[in-house]
């Protein structure tokens, strides 16, 4: 995944070449400037307001068209980061921080596919790149922990289809959503195995598998609602 040192070298290579471009304007660049600038500030929406400015005057203006893209990443709206990104490497498909950049955003969102895809293409353009390198196989590992979970929550949910009617079915679906960080379903499958009788609430309270799942507030509301119908 794409780490905060990464994500500001990014920024401190993009403001440091922004005057060295040749081909935009005077006041695109001044708005790029003033761009990263407020970037380097945490200042996002001041920053992305220039940055779009400098896009309008320029549309061919790589480096703030890069610029914005991590305003937008840094301001966690993805869709337009990802937009402003391929903006880049459509403009200059050879830019290998950017596609790094691009591929770590993909990962972060978990659209390890994607990030695949964009990290085999950067070491197609440049095999000695090391970060790609470690992104890639980090993405190839978590495609595998994904498709591991799905096979997983897949056989649970057969047993419980299969045993509509059992407490520890309903339990055992509970848990293993609480062990993947989906408390929503966690919720719903616990709720439904206390609802089918699954006695013993004690345990409930010091499962391992259910730690995560006990910090969240509805956790401890839906132990109480269930002791007081006894």
């Amino acid at each position: 995944m794409r780490t905060p040192l990464l994500a500001l070298a990014l920024c401190a290579l993009l403001i440091g070449v922004a005057r060295g471009q040749d081909g935009p304007s005077d006041a695109a660049v001044e708005r790029n400037n003033s761009g990263a600038a407020l970037l380097k500030e945490g200042k996002l929406e001041e920053a992305i307001a220039e940055l779009r400015q400098a896009v309008e005057i320029a549309p061919e203006y790589v480096v703030a068209h890069s610029n914005l893209a991590y305003a937008y990443e840094r301001r966690e709206r993805s869709d337009e980061a990802i937009a402003e990104y391929r903006k880049v490497l459509e403009l200059e498909p050879g830019n290998s921080v950017v596609r790094n950049n691009l591929g770590a955003l993909y990962a972060k969102l978990g659209r390890y596919d994607d990030a695949i895809r964009e990290f085999e293409e950067l070491l197609r353009r440049d095999p000695g790149n090391a970060v790609a390198k470690s992104h890639l196989d980090a993405a190839r590992r978590n495609t595998v922990v994904v498709q591991e979970r799905q096979d997983q929550i897949g056989q649970t949910i057969r047993v419980v289809d299969a045993r509509p009617n059992d407490p520890r079915a309903a339990y055992d679906a509970a848990r293993i959503f609480a062990q993947q960080g989906n408390n929503d379903q966690a919720l719903a499958w616990l709720a439904k195995a206390l609802d089918l009788g699954f006695a013993p609430m004690d345990y409930v309270s010091v499962d391992p598998a259910l730690t995560g799942l006990r910090k969240d507030p509805r956790f401890s509301t839906l132990l109480e609602e269930r002791r007081a119908q006894k």
